[in-house]
C-alpha cells in the first residue's frame, strides 16, 4: 500500500485541466470514466490515488480571499487587501484553486508571521520572542567549532492519541510510534516505559525505526513510549583541498518517485555545479543554491505533492524536509551520495518534527546538510552558522529514520498519512488507516542536559 511508484505517471490533460483549477467533483467523476476504459495499470494507480490526494487538499486549504484577509487584519495592525495579493505572489501565502476560486493553506497566517522579515513587529499581540533559543543554538555552535565536540543527554514522552469522534470502542487499533536509532551520533538508546506492552520493536539500525502496539480498544488511552538516548557530535571542517580523487557510488541512484533524476532537476544540478570536478565543492555549490533561493515556508502534507525536489525547485519554497530532499536529488544527479535523516528537533527550550540531510565525501566519510537551519542562518547574515551546518550538526536531535520513503515494521496495512518519512506516528484500524488530522500528537521533554 506504500509503493507509490505510480506517481512517475502524469494525469490525462482534461482531468489535469479540472484538477488544476480545482474542481474536484468534476474530476472524479471523469476518473471514474477513465477508470472504465482500457487503460494501463499504472494510470488506474495513479488516478485513482488522484481522488485520494484531492481530498487531502481540500482538507488543507480552508479559507477564502476574505476569510484569510480577516483573520490577517484581526492579528497584524493595518494588514491591506494589496498586501495579501503580494504575500500571495510573493511566495509568503500558500494557495491553490478549490472551484475556481483562491483558497489558502490553513497555515498560511503562521508561515507569514514566521518568514516575513517585518510582518511579525506589526502583530496586535507581540509573540513571544525566542532570542533566548537563537543565543542558545548560537553559543552551542561556537563551543562545538572551538572546542570540537559536544554531547547531550535526552529523555523524552512521545506518542499520539486518537480523537474521541474517531475512536473504535471494541476494535483492534494499530500504532507505530517512531523511536531512535542507532545512528553516527546516536547512541546509549533505551526504552524506558510504555503506556500498553508492545508487539514488535525495530532493529536498532532500522531505516524507519518504531515500536508497534496492537490492542482492543477499551477505552482512548494514549499510546506513548519513554525513552532515553545520547546525541554526540564530532566538528568537522572539511577541507576541500585534501578530497580524493576515489569517491564511491552508494546512494546515487534514484530512488522513485520522489528521488527522481528528472531532466529538468539534471538541467539545474549541472547550471549550479557547471565544470566543478571537485565533490565536496559540487555539493558545496549546490548547499549554497539551496540556502540563498529556496525560501522556508510550510506546506501541505507530502503525501500531496507529486514530485517533492521538483516542487521545491520550480517554487524555490518549501520546509526542511522538502529542501533536505532537492539536495540529496541534486547531489545524487552529480554522482554525490546523500541520504536522508530525520526525527526530532529537541533542546532545554522545544521539541518537534525535522529533517536533514547526509553526503558521503572521501576522506571525512558522511557530512550533515541541514538545508533550513543554514537558509535561516543565511537570511540573518550569521555566515558562521551558515558554514556550520554544510558538514556539521548541533547535538539537538533525535534520529528516527535513515530512509526517505521507507516501509516501517510490520507492514501498515493502509497507505501511511505520511509515507514518506515517519516523525510523529501512523495509525490504523482494521479496515481504514488514520489520517494526521483524526489523532493529536505527543511531544513531552522529561530531561535534556549536557554530557
Amino acid at each position: 500500500m506504500n509503493d507509490l511508484d505510480f506517481l512517475i505517471a502524469d494525469l490525462p490533460e482534461d482531468v489535469n485541466n479540472l484538477v488544476s483549477c480545482g474542481e474536484f467533483e468534476k474530476a472524479k467523476r471523469l476518473i471514474d470514466i477513465y477508470l472504465a476504459r482500457n487503460i494501463s495499470n499504472i494510470l488506474k494507480q495513479r488516478l485513482s490515488f488522484e481522488k485520494y490526494r484531492m481530498d487531502v487538499l481540500k482538507n488543507e486549504y480552508i479559507y477564502t480571499f476574505e476569510e484569510a484577509l480577516d483573520l490577517a487584519q484581526e492579528k497584524i495592525e493595518g494588514f491591506t487587501r494589496q498586501e495579501l495579493e503580494d504575500l500571495k505572489d510573493q511566495r509568503y501565502a500558500d494557495w491553490i484553486y478549490i472551484q475556481g476560486k483562491v483558497m489558502f493553506s490553513s497555515r498560511f497566517l503562521d508561515n507569514v508571521i514566521k518568514v516575513h522579515p517585518t510582518i511579525k513587529e506589526r502583530l496586535r499581540i507581540k509573540e513571544k520572542e525566542d532570542e533566548a533559543e537563537r543565543d542558545f543554538l548560537d553559543n552551542t555552535v561556537h563551543e562545538i567549532i572551538e572546542k570540537g565536540k559536544k554531547g547531550y543527554f535526552f529523555h523524552l514522552k512521545t506518542g499520539i492519541k486518537i480523537k474521541n469522534e474517531h475512536v473504535r470502542i471494541n476494535e483492534t487499533v494499530r500504532v507505530h510510534l517512531p523511536i531512535p536509532q542507532k545512528a553516527q551520533q546516536i547512541t546509549n538508546i533505551k526504552i524506558l516505559n510504555t503506556s500498553h506492552t508492545p508487539k514488535f520493536i525495530s532493529p536498532e539500525t532500522y531505516p524507519q525505526r518504531t515500536i508497534f502496539f496492537e490492542e482492543q480498544f477499551k477505552e482512548n488511552k494514549s499510546f506513548t513510549v519513554e525513552y532515553s538516548y545520547e546525541n554526540h557530535v564530532k566538528y568537522v571542517n572539511p577541507d576541500f583541498n585534501k578530497v580524493l580523487k576515489r569517491q564511491p557510488k552508494f546512494h546515487t541512484n534514484e530512488w522513485l518517485p520522489q528521488i527522481n533524476f528528472s531532466p529538468f532537476l539534471i538541467d539545474l544540478a549541472t547550471e549550479i555545479v557547471k565544470d566543478e570536478k571537485n565533490p565536496l565543492l559540487k555539493a558545496r555549490k549546490i548547499y549554497d543554491y539551496i540556502t540563498q533561493n529556496v525560501q522556508y515556508s510550510y506546506v501541505r502534507p507530502y503525501v500531496s505533492i507529486v514530485n517533492i525536489p521538483e516542487y521545491a525547485a520550480y517554487n524555490l519554497k518549501g520546509d526542511c524536509g522538502i529542501q533536505a530532499l532537492l539536495f540529496i536529488t541534486l547531489c545524487r544527479i552529480v554522482g554525490i551520495p546523500a541520504k536522508w535523516q530525520s526525527g526530532l528537533y529537541v533542546n532545554p527550550y522545544s521539541i518537534g518534527p525535522h529533517d536533514w540531510a547526509q553526503f558521503y565525501i572521501e576522506p571525512y566519510g558522511w557530512l550533515f546538510a541541514d538545508l533550513s537551519f543554514g537558509g535561516s542562518a543565511y537570511r540573518a547574515k550569521n555566515e558562521r552558522r551558515w558554514n556550520f551546518y554544510f558538514g556539521n550538526l548541533d547535538p539537538f536531535r533525535m534520529v528516527a529514520n535513515s530512509e526517505f520513503h521507507y516501509d516501517i515494521l510490520p507492514e501498515k496495512r493502509f497507505l501511511r498519512s505520511d509515507p514518506y518519512d515517519n516523525q510523529v506516528g501512523e495509525v490504523e484500524y482494521v479496515n481504514k488507516g488514520l489520517s494526521r488530522n483524526e489523532f493529536d500528537v505527543i511531544m513531552n521533554i522529561v530531561d535534556v542536559h549536557e554530557i
